[in-house]
């Protein structure tokens, strides 16, 4: 029998390497240094990225909103925003390739510069590659014998769009909005025909000055989404992730004085980029030989990754939290702003390990009636039941902090308590092996005799016999119908060769 092994390919995108990258990034506030800063915070977006061959750029824009004591003790308030750009070495890129870029910040300071004030940041990019890629894979041919196995292959599609909405409300009556912060977090995310469909809230918090008075009062208020983003590759049932982040946010007032109110339209836009996966499934061989022959072949490992399940959960935190300076009885509390929150998964049996902080800024006013702040952190760890998860499997967590208080119960410690909505993806990994290359070469020698006896190992399967014997497992169950896989090690078979 002669020898044509058949191989088949099979074209997608597979994600590819991780990298990260760091870049500092300045601005600078004029006729600042004289003023004492009180709260410090930046936000960052993606502007856009590119990849080229060893390298990936990409670009964004950080904001700093500043809120600061004057000389003569008003509260005062700025925005600066600029443009960066940074590029990250990666071996693996090339323009064939698409960078899926997550800027975080690390962390933010000022200093003084003469009768300037320094806005400084460290600006994380967690970067990861999708690739094109070709499984080559044997598929049979004549004189082959193969042991396939279903293979979950997967095609990966990226789509995004933007979001905007606009939310107006009523609110005490205020002289000036010091500074806002705002958090996202999904509650929905999936595919219908031709679109992603998401939905979630938006916690917009607000940092003003009363009027008639110089302490500042926070609020906030839930506002919720919803979306459509057109993708023509989608298709209901796709597994799919999603992130999002906030681009832009304008607050406009309009004050009644004689009721005493004030009304805030907020004007939002919102970024989406999602990756989609569709599932396909594949006969691959794990394993190959020819009777007859001399085989040599190469097996090559898939691994896949796509997520199973995503919904949503809700912790109320407390405890006491670490501060990043001294109060006591004396000192009055006056709100908890900017807040925020961080947090990772951890995927064990049957739970997802959810770990972070939430993080504020304190607004207070000291013994002599001076306006003070001071930052906040309450780290945190706590189980969600998932009856899917499995060790092993990768988690993504994003969330949002509401309803933060700060309060004293024992002097000298802050007690700080709030509420987490969270949206959890579950991700399982799966590995398989396939034949990608196959030969053989044709055997001189012939069994010596007619008659020969394989004794089994115990446990052995139909394909680890068929290999042994040199036969298809259709041959060797037609020759002894009797035999039960896996055996037990007693069985005994006799092959019987024309000579």
């Amino acid at each position: 029998m002669s020898l044509s092994p058949v191989f088949e390919k099979y074209d997608s995108a597979c994600r590819g390497e991780t990298l990260r990258a760091q870049s500092i990034v300045e601005c600078r506030l004029s006729d600042w240094s004289e003023n004492k800063v009180l709260a410090l915070s930046p936000t960052v977006t993606l502007r856009g990225a590119e990849t080229l061959n060893g390298e990936v750029r990409y670009g964004g824009r950080l904001l700093f909103s500043v809120v600061a004591l004057s000389p003569e003790g008003a509260l005062v308030a700025a925005e600066r925003g600029v443009d960066f750009s940074h590029k990250a070495a990666c071996a693996d890129a090339a323009p064939a390739r698409t960078a899926q870029v997550t800027l975080t910040v690390e962390k933010a300071e000022t200093r003084c510069e003469g009768r300037s004030l320094i806005l400084s940041a460290i600006v994380t990019a967690n970067i990861r590659l999708l690739s094109p890629c070709s499984l080559q894979y044997l598929a049979g041919g004549e004189g082959v014998v193969c042991n396939f196995a279903p293979v979950r292959v997967q095609k990966l599609f990226t789509c995004s769009g933007t979001v905007s909405l606009e939310e107006e409300f009523d609110t005490d009556y205020v002289a000036d909005v010091l500074a806002h912060g705002e958090q996202l977090c999904f509650n929905r995310v999936s595919c219908s025909a031709g679109s992603l469909d998401v939905s979630g809230e938006i916690n917009l918090g607000v940092l003003a000055r009363r009027e008639g008075s110089s302490e500042p009062v926070s609020f906030e208020r839930m506002i919720p989404f919803s979306a459509e983003i057109p993708c023509d590759e989608a298709s209901p049932g796709m597994a799919c992730e999603a992130e999002a982040e906030i681009t832009s946010v304008s607050l406009s007032c309009a004050c009644d004085e004689d009721k005493g109110r004030c009304r805030i339209l907020a004007q939002i836009e919102i970024g989406v980029r999602a990756v989609l996966s569709r599932r396909e499934e594949l006969q691959m061989p794990a394993d190959a030989f020819a009777p007859g022959y001399e085989c040599t072949l190469k097996t090559e490992e898939l691994r896949v990754e796509e997520p199973v399940c995503s919904f949503t959960a809700t912790e109320r935190i407390s405890g006491t939290a670490a501060a990043g300076g001294e109060i006591d009885f004396s000192c009055t509390l006056h709100s908890a702003a900017l807040c925020n929150v961080q947090i990772a998964a951890a995927v064990g049996e049957g739970e997802i390990t959810a770990e972070g902080v939430l993080s504020a800024i304190l607004f207070y006013s000291d013994r002599e009636g001076q306006e003070c702040s001071m930052p906040v952190s309450l780290p945190f760890s706590f189980p969600v039941r998932c009856d899917r998860a499995r060790a092993g499997d990768r988690a993504q967590i994003s969330a949002l902090c509401c309803g933060v208080t700060l309060r004293q119960k024992k002097e000298g410690e802050v007690e700080a308590e709030g509420s987490l909505k969270m949206f959890v993806t579950l991700f399982s990994q799966e590995k398989y092996s396939y034949v990608s290359e196959f030969s053989g070469k044709e055997c001189k020698e012939q069994a010596p005799c007619a008659i020969s006896v394989y004794l089994p190992q115990a446990g052995a399967t139909l394909w680890e016999v068929a290999k042994c014997l040199q036969k298809t497992p259709e041959q060797v169950q037609a020759s002894d119908p009797s035999l039960t896989f896996p055996l037990t090690g007693t069985e005994r078979i006799v092959v019987y060769r024309k000579r």
